[in-house]
C-alpha cells in the first residue's frame, strides 16, 4: 500500500466550503464559475463531455465504472455507460450530496470516503476510471505519482482510465505560461509564493509530459485538449461582442479541428491511458 496521501488542506476546504450552500447554490460557481453561457461554451462543454464518454467506452460496454474525486457532483452524464458505478472522495460532506443525487439515477452505486493515493480496492476491480480536476489539487509531486498509480493499478487489463488535468504553461496565455515559469524557477519560484496570496484550493499543477511519463508503463496514453480558455478568460471575455468573439471563434476552431495537436496551448487536457492486457 502506498505511503503518500492526499492533501489534507483540499479535504478542509471542501469539507468546510468547497460544498456547502451559500444562499441556495454551492459555493463552487463563486470560485470557478461562468458569468455568461454562450453557444460556443456550450457547443464545446458536450463536445468535451462526449470525447470522455468515447475514450471511457473503448474499455467495453455495461462499464464498472470508478470515479475519482467525485466530490458532491458526480459525473451523471456518464451513468448510461455504466452496469455500477463507484464514487470516491475524501470529503464526507460532498458524498452525502452525491448520494442524494444518485439515489434516483437508477444504477447500482456505492460511494467510499477514500483517498486516492491508498484505494480500498483489489488490483483489477473496475473496468474503467474517471478522474476530473482533482489530481492538481495534491500538494506533493510523489503524492500525484502515487494517486496515477492506484487508479491505474485497480483497472482490468484491457481497460481506460481518463485524468481531466490542468496544463500549467498553456503556450495561448502567455501571462499565465510567465507566472508559471517563474514557479518553476529555483530560488525565484519560492520567494514568489510566499509573496502571493494563497489560494483558497491547494493547487499544484504538473507538467503534461510530467503526467504522461507517470502513465507510459501502463499502456497506451492519448492526450487532447479538454477546454483552451483559462478560467479567468471563461468569466471575463465575452462571446457576443468585441475581439472577445473573435478569440471565442478562434478557440472553438482550434478545438474541433485539432483537438490533440493543439493540448499544450491550452489550459486544461483530457490524458486517456488504455490498460495494457
Amino acid at each position: 500500500m502506498s505511503k503518500h496521501t492526499g492533501t489534507e488542506a483540499t479535504k478542509l476546504f471542501y469539507d468546510q466550503l468547497g460544498w456547502k450552500e451559500r444562499d441556495g447554490r454551492a459555493v463552487d460557481p463563486y470560485l470557478f464559475g461562468v458569468h455568461e453561457d454562450g453557444p460556443i461554451r456550450i457547443e464545446l462543454h458536450e463536445v468535451h463531455l462526449e470525447r470522455v464518454r468515447n475514450a471511457l467506452s473503448r474499455a467495453g460496454t455495461n462499464l464498472s465504472l470508478l470515479e475519482c474525486g467525485c466530490g458532491g457532483n458526480p459525473e451523471q452524464s456518464l451513468l448510461d455507460l455504466c452496469s455500477d458505478y463507484t464514487g470516491v472522495d475524501f470529503s464526507e460532506t460532498g458524498l452525502e450530496m452525491a448520494e442524494s443525487k444518485l439515489s434516483t439515477a437508477g444504477v447500482p452505486h456505492q460511494l467510499k470516503a477514500a483517498d486516492v493515493c491508498n484505494l480500498p480496492f483489489e488490483d483489477g476491480r473496475f473496468d474503467a476510471a474517471y478522474c476530473a480536476h482533482m489530481i492538481y489539487h495534491i500538494t506533493e509531486t510523489a503524492s500525484q505519482a502515487a494517486a496515477f498509480q492506484e487508479v491505474m493499478r485497480v483497472i482490468k487489463p484491457g481497460g481506460t482510465a481518463v485524468f481531466i488535468v490542468v496544463n500549467p504553461r498553456p503556450l495561448l496565455f502567455p501571462v499565465r505560461l510567465l507566472k508559471r515559469l517563474i514557479a518553476d524557477t529555483p530560488f525565484v519560484g519560492q520567494v514568489a509564493d510566499k509573496l502571493r496570496p494563497q489560494p483558497p484550493l491547494p493547487y499544484k499543477p504538473m507538467p503534461l509530459r510530467w503526467m504522461q511519463q507517470q502513465l507510459a508503463s501502463w499502456g497506451n496514453v492519448e492526450m487532447m485538449t479538454y477546454s483552451l480558455p483559462t478560467t479567468a478568460f471563461n468569466q471575463r471575455t465575452s462571446e457576443y461582442k468585441g475581439i472577445g468573439k473573435q478569440l471565442w471563434k478562434a478557440i472553438r476552431w482550434l478545438d474541433l479541428k485539432y483537438p490533440k495537436s493543439s493540448v499544450y496551448l491550452g489550459n486544461y487536457a483530457q490524458i486517456s491511458v488504455c490498460k495494457s492486457k
